[in-house]
């Protein structure tokens, strides 16, 4: 599949409790955890849309191309939601915008394990048994589920996944494509400590 043919979708909607402040605007590597994240999306995509929440006019004036949630307050599966329903592709590459560790190879394993396994809507990383659904791959077909769900107030990302029926990937196969770190690129930012500790990472 051509680059053209894919979408990346960046989830930065939050509202970022834990941390205090907007996760996604914190520096990271001289720009921001959001910066950071498209960085590592554009060598395999045609667009970026980043699903901004409440933070839609904040990240519009920094440039992004943004999507207000149809399902306001309703968490990430509403972001989810209102970038596919933007996006005009079938395929998407789809991260939180959390993950400042995440690299281009990442992505460019998951389209090429995409490749191989087509029948399948979703596709996410599950590592030492857990399951990464907002570092993946999302068909738009998944939209009328998806839709229902949100709908029905059934908010639950992992709960929602489990009924698509997802393909998951493992170390081993990301390992095999090319992907190396696995664990440290799935690994997400959500308080003062864990950031701190990804700052002391970059020295």
């Amino acid at each position: 599949m051509s680059t053209t043919e894919w979408t990346g979708i960046i989830l930065a909607g939050g509202q970022s409790r834990r941390m205090g402040s907007n996760k996604a605007l914190l520096p990271v590597k001289g720009s921001t955890l959001l910066s950071q994240i498209a960085s590592s999306m554009i060598p395999e995509v045609a667009r970026i849309i980043v699903a901004g929440g409440s933070h839609v006019t904040t990240y519009a004036e920094l440039g992004y191309e943004c999507v207000k949630d149809q399902y306001p307050g309703k968490g990430p599966l509403a972001g989810l939601h209102a970038a596919l329903q933007a996006s005009d592709t079938n395929w998407n590459l789809v991260c939180a915008c959390d993950m400042p560790l995440i690299k281009p190879s990442f992505f460019a394993a998951m389209k090429q394990l995409a490749e191989s396994s087509n029948q399948h809507a979703v596709i996410v990383p599950r590592i030492a048994g857990r399951v990464h659904p907002l570092a993946g791959i999302y068909h738009r077909r998944v939209l009328t589920e998806l839709t229902q769900c949100l709908d029905q107030d059934r908010l639950r990302v992992t709960g929602w996944l489990k009924e698509m029926n997802p393909l998951y990937i493992d170390v081993q196969e990301l390992e095999s494509v090319g992907v190396l770190d696995v664990v440290d690129q799935l690994s997400n930012v959500n308080t003062p400590q864990e950031y701190q500790s990804i700052r002391n990472h970059e020295r």
